[in-house]
């Protein structure tokens, strides 16, 4: 038998072969951008949840604006509380920032979720007039919710906080901040 025949047939065989590989490549190669994908947002999700317990684990008294309330705090609700409390925060300071220079921004968010729980504190550097001009804007637009401003003595929320589902360290601060009351 002549070898360029056979070298021709199994060279014809093999690329034959090579062809049917490619045909079914597409699918595979489908099937692991599939898999890369699935990965990809598998990632996305833990992350996600990453972030979420990361964001449930701070405090709400964790901060350095916790603490401030005084006769000059004022305070504001109905603003959008889904977004995160610097969002909020941002917001409230670019809004009330015509009225003079903040000093505080307090958003309290419940600790163990992270969302506002719809209100916050804002105190202001007292100069004249940045009280009654914070409390002007009762009624203002903010993104779209119309704001309640007022004298933060004048609610509740200013002397405790009702229904609050707190972290221990919340609850470790309360309880000091009761028993230093309880001793006056």
């Amino acid at each position: 038998m002549d070898q360029s025949k056979l070298k021709r047939c199994s060279a014809s065989s093999s690329s034959h072969a090579e062809a049917a590989a490619e045909a079914t490549d597409p699918l595979q190669k489908e099937r692991e951008l599939d898999d890369l994908e699935t990965e990809v947002d598998s990632r996305k999700k833990r992350k996600q949840e990453e972030e979420t317990t990361e964001k449930k684990k701070k405090c709400c008294f964790g901060t350095k604006d916790a603490e401030g309330n005084n006769e000059h705090t004022i305070f504001v609700t109905g603003f959008d509380n889904s977004g995160s409390r610097d969002e909020i925060r941002s917001a409230l300071a670019k809004h009330f920032s015509s009225c003079g220079e903040l000093t505080r921004v307090f958003v309290h968010i419940e600790c163990e979720t992270g969302v506002s729980r719809g209100y916050a504190f804002i105190n202001l550097k007292k100069r004249g007039g940045e009280i009654e001009a914070a409390l002007s804007l009762n009624g203002s637009d903010l993104g779209g919710h119309k704001l309640l401003v007022t004298m933060a003595r004048l609610r509740d929320e200013y002397y405790g906080h009702f229904n609050f589902k707190g972290c221990e360290i919340c609850y470790a601060i309360l309880a000091a901040v009761f028993m230093l009351q309880s001793d006056c």
